[in-house]
């Protein structure tokens, strides 16, 4: 079976380096990437039935992008901010029974410390990754969740 990974991300600079590494890494995979907590927002309700098998949530999301038809925030999001938006994602998705087992891996800049308060709170399903150059290690992450038959080979493998 074909993976479904969804990447939550709004720098496109972070985006594009992570889609390149996670399609090489995992050469059979979709990868959707959702760019805005709106976008995010309203994708939710299609995961339901197009289930992802692992969302990369970064932490600081903009709701949405600058534009004259942009939609104003909710008043959850106008209040809290985008210092957390990726936590406001990940509780929608956990509050949602069809959607509460999907696993999230919360790839951001922010040390586990500063994270500590809102993870407690989440689902045992989240996993936290730090940015870095290392993006070996969030494949294999990703691997552990949706398994080793999916993806390429190592390069030890590979000889």
């Amino acid at each position: 079976m074909k993976p479904f990974i969804v990447v939550v991300e709004d720098d496109h600079l972070q985006e594009a380096l992570l889609e390149d590494q996670l399609q090489r890494a995992f050469p059979a995979a979709r990868i959707e990437t959702l760019v805005t907590e709106q976008e995010f927002r309203e994708r939710l309700a299609d995961f339901r039935t197009d289930r992802p098998d692992v969302i990369i949530m970064d932490v600081m999301l903009r709701w949405a992008f600058p534009s004259p038809t942009a939609t104003a925030p909710p008043a959850d999001v106008a209040s809290g901010g985008y210092q957390r938006a990726g936590f406001r994602c990940a509780e929608l998705l956990f509050q949602d029974p069809a959607l509460h087992d999907v696993p999230v891996i919360y790839y951001t800049i922010l040390e586990g410390g500063d994270l500590e308060p809102d993870t407690r709170r989440l689902s045992s399903r989240t996993t936290y990754v730090r940015k870095s150059k290392d993006h070996d290690y969030l494949a294999r992450k990703v691997r552990d969740l949706v398994g080793p038959a999916t993806s390429a080979p190592s390069a030890a493998k590979r000889g």
